[in-house]
């Protein structure tokens, strides 16, 4: 997203209000939409001073608006931090603020939150050491009488106990705890290892039972959130839902190895799954720069390849679009492939946030079937996922080939039903945590039940028509209207994509009587137009194609033909 560090977002009546510190005040930006927060301009809401103001939050309290906000003296590290809390005086995000002061005055504290449990109690949840700073920081829990005054004193939940809580000791390091709950369960998540250590990381704390200031009701579990290339030091998160109910997971994370915890650290968000423990999974942190999506479609990636003319492919989910690599053609619709040099580069920023559920969806058709041949791949070295055919015909499906970070499980599957040359097909191959999906033409075609996988996440691009991982397998015929969502479609929906005329291409029928020549094609397809290319097939491309008067108003054409002119070719174009 931006320069930033330990963000916290708070969704409320369709805005999303993130907080930030430069050390002396807390920055609001509000935006109606998450990619808003980065042009969005920011404002000064509170000015505490210039003494290691740190992590603030910002929570919507009781009618109010509340900053909790982590304050110390001039040395740093600070041996005073405590953790500070301020009233908006009005129901307006930006203030004014009224400082309440600070919550815990026993010992030294940072990385305040606060939460609501299941049974309506507001909690108070920080990092803290009682022996002082630059010793082992420890979580502790506290009931609130109100979002600014303590109800009963805080009990430690958490130590930093495993291996991957001590990366950088000493002192070893619980901290940014951010409290959540979800279906009925509580959980707490919390950063772990010091921030300046690329191994700075999530681990999260799930309670049994309803007493959250009871230690023994809590079960840790972690690391759940770790580095990875092109994202270190991935830490002090927060939670949140947007309108439609979709939780994300914002933090911080630096681009390159050993940057620690400065100026380097930039803001990044995620979508959150759930298991069918009902646990929230995080994923892999994405490397900078990668496009996710925020709509509720989750559609990652769309190239509908309806350029006539043109080296660059438009993607229509949002994002720059790919560059065309060899000499691939426009077939209006569709772009056809070689087979031999052919593919479509469409950028490593795109469909990096495809982690837990995916579809992926294409029409094709297939001049020759090769092994491995790509319709739709992500990654050059390593694959986290890929639409391939199989020479028999038949689609297949790969993932995680060559271990990429973050990948769990892996392997390749075939479709039962086989594909024929020189047809055009609607492919569709879906994932939904559990079971693995293959849909031709609309309809299901197999399922592969207990399939545990979580896409790996790759700096790499998105290509179509090759896979180059392991060798390279080109895709010898025409794709058209090329899908990645992060997310599993339902049968519904697979047929709907496949019976979409927007979408669908198709054949026309030839007949030749005398000397009339007949094209007829789906009467649905009114609209589209008939083109005709008589000098020479050269690629059909802009100018090289003419359009037959009238042909867009009906399915059917005769036309004269003419033994001694030159050969014709047709094609139906999508308007």
């Amino acid at each position: 997203m931006m320069q930033g560090q330990d963000p916290e977002v708070e969704f409320k009546d369709g805005f999303f209000n993130l907080v930030q510190s430069d050390g002396c005040n807390i920055h609001l930006r509000r935006s109606a939409t998450i990619g808003g927060l980065v042009t969005t301009a920011d404002q000064i809401v509170l000015s505490p001073g210039c003494s290691n103001l740190w992590a603030p939050e910002i929570h919507w309290l009781s009618n109010n608006w509340y900053l909790y906000y982590s304050l110390g003296d001039d040395p740093s590290p600070s041996t005073s931090h405590r953790v500070y809390v301020a009233e908006s005086r009005g129901t307006n995000a930006t203030g004014p603020y009224t400082i309440r002061g600070i919550l815990f005055t026993n010992f030294w504290n940072i990385d305040g939150s606060v939460f609501p449990g299941t049974n309506g109690q507001l909690y108070f949840i920080f990092s803290g050491s009682p022996v002082g700073a630059g010793t082992t920081q420890n979580i502790y829990i506290a009931p609130l009488s109100n979002p600014y005054t303590l109800g009963g004193a805080p009990v430690m939940i958490s130590q930093p106990t495993e291996s991957w809580e001590i990366n950088g000791a000493p002192p070893a390091v619980n901290e940014g705890p951010f409290g959540f709950t979800h279906n009925g369960d509580t959980f707490i998540d919390y950063s772990a290892s010091g921030c300046w250590t690329d191994d700075y990381c999530l681990g999260l704390l799930r309670l049994s039972g309803t007493n959250l200031l009871d230690p023994n009701g809590w079960t840790k579990s972690g690391p759940v959130f770790v580095t990875q290339p092109g994202a270190y030091g991935t830490g002090h998160n927060g939670v949140f839902t947007d309108a439609n109910g979709q939780w994300w997971n914002i933090y911080h994370a630096n681009d390159l190895s050993g940057q620690g915890c400065g100026a380097y650290r930039q803001l990044r968000v995620q979508r959150i799954f759930w298991d069918n423990s009902g646990a929230p999974v995080f994923g892999s942190p994405v490397p900078l720069g990668s496009w996710i999506s925020d709509d509720t479609n989750f559609l990652d990636a769309q190239f509908p390849l309806t350029e006539t003319n043109g080296t660059t492919a438009t993607n229509t989910a949002g994002i720059p679009g790919g560059n065309l690599a060899g000499s691939p053609r426009w077939a209006n619709p569709g772009l056809t492939f070689n087979g031999l040099t052919d593919y479509v580069n469409c950028g490593a920023a795109t469909a990096n946030d495809v982690q837990n559920a995916l579809t992926l969806a294409a029409w094709i058709r297939a001049n020759a079937f090769i092994d491995w041949a790509g319709v739709i791949t992500k990654g050059t070295n390593t694959e986290p996922y890929a639409m391939q055919v199989w020479h028999d015909g038949s689609l297949r499906f790969t993932a995680n080939w060559g271990s990429p970070g973050g990948g769990l499980g892996g392997g390749s599957w075939n479709s039962n039903s086989k594909m024929l040359t020189n047809q055009w097909y609607h492919a569709a191959i879906t994932y939904d945590g559990g079971v693995l999906r293959f849909y031709l033409n609309g309809q299901l075609d197999s399922n592969q039940p207990g399939v545990a996988v979580q896409f790996g996440v790759v700096d790499e691009p998105l290509i179509l028509g090759a896979d180059f991982p392991g060798a390279v397998e080109y895709f010898n015929g025409t794709i058209r209207d090329a899908r990645v969502y992060g997310r599993a479609l339902s049968s519904s929906e697979i047929q709907a994509l496949a019976s979409s005329v927007n979408t669908r291409p198709t054949n026309i029928v030839f007949s030749v009587s005398g000397d009339q020549l007949t094209l007829s094609w789906p009467a649905d397809h009114i609209g589209w137009t008939l083109q005709v290319q008589t000098n020479g097939f050269s690629g059909g491309t802009g100018p090289n194609w003419a359009e037959v008067s009238g042909s867009a108003t009906t399915n059917r054409m005769v036309l004269p033909i003419n033994p001694a002119g030159s050969a014709a070719f047709y094609q139906l174009a999508y308007p």
